[in-house]
């Protein structure tokens, strides 16, 4: 993990920063130096999964920040909820100073998480195909990937646009590169917001506020389980990790990509071409 502190004195909000790849996030940007700001509707949703639960080194993802020596806090919101996001960014503004990064990762293929189960250990994934999908499926998946993200980037712009800097990182997926027959709403959701991330980035462009998004593909997590057994169909023989995923988002959020706005980039191991 990289030592070098180039994100001192900036704030980083991580939305679904509570476990899997947003702890990921979080944890990356940490060890550069910028404080954190986890939003998720559960601070402790890593218990529910073992792989999860087992990669903590704290009872928070707040509390491994802060062993890292940056200032951390954590807010449990419904993102869904535009007012309450509002209200999330608000919150850390007064708390921490600033917003200067935002990773938008709250969201998943999911129509209802385990946390949201008596006694469950696994998500209940969107079954709902592109002419057959049940209401209630289509609204909750689309409002805890699409509006999600457009609720925190609307929230935090007059911020950025404040500052005159800022770097927005939202999350699409390789579903929603590439159409597929299944996985409904949850593709579409995903290629809405790498339309939103193009549209995002030509409105905040000219207040020095890049916007770029990543589409993970097969990545090792606690809520999707091991997959190494797709290895053979992935061009690196091999299924993605967190770090996989961090180590970009570090490029999107620091001097590294100062020159990059608008783009999607793919991490995927190759499968998609």
């Amino acid at each position: 993990m990289s030592t070098d502190k180039k994100l001192i004195g900036k704030v980083a909000l991580i939305t679904g920063g509570a476990r899997g790849l947003g702890r990921g996030y979080a944890l990356r940007l940490a060890n550069l130096g910028a404080d954190i700001a986890i939003v998720d509707r559960n601070l402790k949703a890593a218990d529910v999964y073992e792989f999860e639960r087992k990669l903590m080194t704290a009872e928070t993802v707040t509390a491994e920040c802060e062993a890292l020596g940056v200032r951390a806090i954590g807010l449990e919101v419904d993102l869904t909820d535009r007012e309450a996001a509002e209200r999330a960014v608000n919150e850390v503004v007064a708390v921490l100073g600033r917003v200067d990064i935002v990773v938008c990762n709250a969201g998943g293929g999911t129509f209802a998480f385990a946390d949201e189960q008596s006694g469950a250990s696994s998500d209940l994934n969107t079954t709902g195909t592109a002419a057959d999908c049940p209401q209630e499926m289509l609204e909750r998946v689309l409002d805890i990937n699409l509006m999600t993200c457009m609720y925190t980037c609307m929230a935090v712009a007059p911020h950025m646009k404040r500052q005159q800097a800022g770097k927005i990182v939202t999350v699409s997926s390789v579903a929603g590169v590439d159409a597929g027959a299944g996985y409904h709403p949850y593709g579409t959701a995903k290629a809405a917001i790498i339309h939103y991330t193009r549209a995002l980035a030509q409105e905040l462009g000219p207040y020095n506020i890049n916007v770029n998004c990543i589409a993970p593909g097969i990545i090792r997590t606690g809520r999707l389980g091991d997959r190494s057994n797709m290895a053979s169909r992935i061009p690196l023989r091999r299924e993605g990790t967190i770090e996989d995923c961090a180590k970009v988002v570090e490029f999107l959020a620091t001097d590294l990509s100062d020159y990059v706005t608008g783009r999607t980039i793919v991490i995927d191991g190759g499968v998609y071409h």
